[in-house]
């Protein structure tokens, strides 16, 4: 019954134990485990079990040894898996995981079959779950034609831990991170579970706590918070999860999961912005963490999940899967100065942004041959937004440098809308002969997007802080969206060890309805009363979806002594997006976009105790100008990365020292902080040194992250540059460095 949530994944690869080139089990133990692991049962691409060698894509699968050697040595989900995930781009270090693609293209990401993506689009996927939950995780690189909207350049799914997982009954786990530059430089974080059960019953409770201080980077100086997109200092975070799994016959499994997640601010320190907000429209260098924070809203992620799910092995004669699933989140973002020229900060206000979605998904298998499989089902889903700004008294922002800030009024910041979906898909595998297997499918899906009626957010704020009477609305209305997506693979088997693959995929992807919708411009008449002259609504101006094809040769190797994998990939899309900087709407654009590129890993077993291993990721994102390619704007495109690291184990030791390097990034798209000069994206590399040792009672991790204490700024912190300098405040203001070196210290056992 373990094994039914990962069946019921959205997602290839889910392989019940460590064995692709990302785990680092040593030599003997590794050789045992992959001379069973092309004949073990996984699940692949066509969403049913199958075995390894049958897949037609670039799969990857962090098993829970290396997920608890990266974050027990200090490391966070989204920094762990810019190390082990060779086409994932460096980590923002933050709560956002905005630019953080996959093959150049943004990604979708699920728990346990489950999308954490919204159609809002906001980008805190990744900010879902503790990592003291997670089982393995399972990433196929690529646009994919089997998850409907989003997986544009890949897939994520996070397995949650389930009773069977561990023989043992009790769970336990405390450790620190600090710099020891301050104070307040100090992480911490505990985490308990209790399993056990039953052959007909088994269950899993967990209970996870995190807490963040202050942040230095390699220049000693305090990490800016992020304003925008929101950060990680000082916030307080819990993980509550529930799984249960129940046999009900031999042939009939029932598994639920219960989770709620919760990450925000300590309530306590904020971002000093200076007398008046002199630190936002003058002298930025008076903008620093403080504490005195006294805010009616500040910034949080909280998410609750449900999921049942059902196995029938014999359903006249084939194999039914149900899932039925209900996700509701809260997002509550930093309080923001809105700037002008003429009036300085005229309103700071926080966003609150809501989203509840719920579901079913049905799957059958069936053999219809010895030599093909069909798989057939449906999807069905519903997913409604809403969204609230609260403004704040600028008085008592004002004089205490926006720490303090009391509710003046609340308006709509956004467009409420919900999107309804239904999918059929049909997918087959079939085994030409013994060398080749075809691999092909086709979804259909079909979506139904109504939006509500609209006033202006600029609109809404004068008319609440009493300077209009009243304005239009803009009308709302629906539109419905159908589109066909297929996919197609080719395996050749050239031995047990060994396959080539070639592969075409479909993805789509709808933009942010809430960017988009709602915005028009007003005039007003003789009494003040704000007239509509012009809108884009939905009735009027269709939002176009964007549809990615993509083209795919790889191939993997799995041997005792070593494993790799490689491949080289193209993907075009008919649209682009672009962003209007000044009020961060969107606009799509009909501009093809491409992205191309190699992804590839190799990991060799020096000896029965070294593990050497690099992954390295080369790609090109550009858009069609004219008759010409040309380099994206840097706020989107992707750079080019590399890791490598040699690792150490001998009875109870281990050691492991990894580097992460990503490299420079240029576009000719010029913004105004660049002074007419080429965007660019600066390079840097970080190195860290992460080891255990297991101790009579437990086992004691240990990490120094940033080993050299390099001083940069991350990949989000350059990209928020471009995106909100100096439109919205200084350079300095939007530059998140990285965390200097680090220190941490952590302690589990089970029992």
């Amino acid at each position: 019954m373990s094994k039914l949530p990962a069946r019921l994944s959205l997602i290839a690869a889910a392989i019940a134990c460590q064995l692709l080139p990302v785990d680092t089990a040593f030599a003997s133990e590794r050789a045992a485990i992959e001379r069973s692991a092309m004949e073990r049962i996984v699940v692949t691409a066509n969403r049913t079990p199958t075995q390894i060698s049958d897949l037609s894509s670039t799969v990857w699968v962090i098993g829970e040894a290396s997920i608890r050697e990266q974050t027990d040595s200090g490391k966070g989900i989204k920094e762990m898996l810019a190390a082990l995930v060779p086409s994932m781009d460096v980590s923002s270090q933050g709560r956002t995981n905005f630019g953080q693609n996959m093959r150049g293209r943004a990604m979708v990401v699920l728990i346990d079959g489950i999308s954490m993506n919204t159609s809002r689009g906001i980008s805190r996927q990744l900010d879902s779950i503790d990592p003291f939950n997670i089982a393995r995780i399972e990433v196929l690189a690529g646009a994919s034609a089997l998850y409907g909207g989003g997986a544009l350049g890949g897939a994520i799914n996070i397995v949650t831990k389930k009773a069977a997982h561990s023989p043992d009954t009790f769970e336990a786990e405390a450790g620190f991170k600090s710099g020891f530059a301050g104070g307040d430089d100090l992480d911490y974080r505990t985490a308990f579970a209790v399993a056990g059960g039953s052959d007909a019953l088994k269950g899993r409770f967990s209970a996870a706590w995190q807490e963040n201080g202050q942040w230095f980077d390699g220049s000693g100086n305090e990490v800016m918070p992020d304003i925008t997109q929101t950060g990680l200092q000082y916030t307080q975070g819990y993980d509550l999860m529930a799984n249960m799994d129940w046999s009900l016959s031999n042939d009939t499994s029932l598994g639920a999961l219960v989770q709620h997640y919760r990450n925000g601010s300590d309530g306590e320190h904020g971002l000093y912005m200076g007398d008046n907000f002199a630190g936002v429209t003058g002298d930025a260098a008076l903008l620093e963490s403080r504490k005195g924070l006294d805010a009616d809203r500040s910034p949080a992620t909280e998410r609750t999940l449900l999921n049942l799910s059902l196995s029938e092995a014999d359903f006249f004669g084939q194999t039914l899967y149900l899932q039925g699933f209900y996700r509701k989140e809260d997002l509550d973002f930093h309080p923001f100065p809105y700037v002008s020229q003429a009036k300085g900060v005229y309103n700071y206000s926080a966003s609150a942004q809501n989203t509840a979605i719920y579901g079913l998904k049905a799957v059958l298998e069936s053999e219809l041959a010895d030599s093909l499989k069909l798989t057939w089902g449906v999807d069905w889903d519903k997913e409604s937004f809403d969204s609230d700004q609260m403004s704040f008294d600028l008085t008592a922002a004002n004089q205490s440098g926006g720490l303090v800030m009391r509710e003046l009024f609340s308006t709509g910041r956004y467009v409420d809308f919900s999107v309804e979906s239904v999918a059929a898909f049909v997918q087959s595998s079939w085994d030409i002969n013994s060398f080749l297997l075809l691999n092909g499918g086709y979804r259909y899906q079909q979506m139904e997007n109504s939006v509500d009626d609209f006033i202006g957010f600029n609109q809404q704020v004068a008319i609440a802080s009493g300077k209009a009477p009243g304005a239009d609305a803009i009308q709302g209305g629906s539109t419905d969206y159908n589109v066909g997506l297929v996919n197609l693979g080719l395996v050749a088997k050239l031995s047990d060890d060994q396959q080539l693959w070639l592969s075409y995929s479909e993805g789509f992807e709808l933009p942010d309805l809430s960017k988009y919708y709602g915005r028009g411009s007003y005039k007003a008449d003789a009494d003040g009363y704000l007239r509509l002259q012009n809108s884009i609504n939905i009735n009027d101006t269709r939002l176009d979806g964007i549809k990615t094809d993509s083209m795919e040769l790889g191939w993997r190797y799995m041997a005792s002594a070593w494993q790799a994998q490689a491949s080289a990939y193209y993907a075009e899309s008919d649209k682009v997006i672009e962003v209007n900087s000044k009020d961060l709407t969107i606009n799509v654009k009909d501009q093809p976009k491409r992205s191309y590129g190699l992804e590839a890993q190799l990991n060799f077993n020096i000896s029965s105790d070294w593990l050497a291993g690099t992954n390295l990721h080369l790609v090109k994102s550009e858009v069609k100008n004219d008759a010409s390619w040309i380099d994206e704007t840097v706020t989107y495109a992707s750079p080019s990365k590399a890791t490598a690291f040699i690792a150490w184990e001998a009875n109870e030791f281990k050691l492991r020292l990894q580097a992460e390097h990503s490299f420079s990034a240029e576009s000719a798209y010029r913004f105004k902080t660049t002074d007419g000069l080429v965007s660019e994206l600066e390079s840097y590399t970080t190195l860290d040194l992460l080891g255990s040792v297991a101790l009579p009672v437990g086992t004691l991790s240990y990490g120094i992250e940033n080993l050299l204490d390099e001083d940069y700024s991350t990949l989000w912190g350059q990209r928020a540059v471009y995106f909100y300098s100096p439109t919205y405040g200084p350079e300095a203001m939007f530059d998140y460095h990285g965390r200097g070196r680090t220190f941490a210290l952590s302690y589990s056992l089970g029992w």
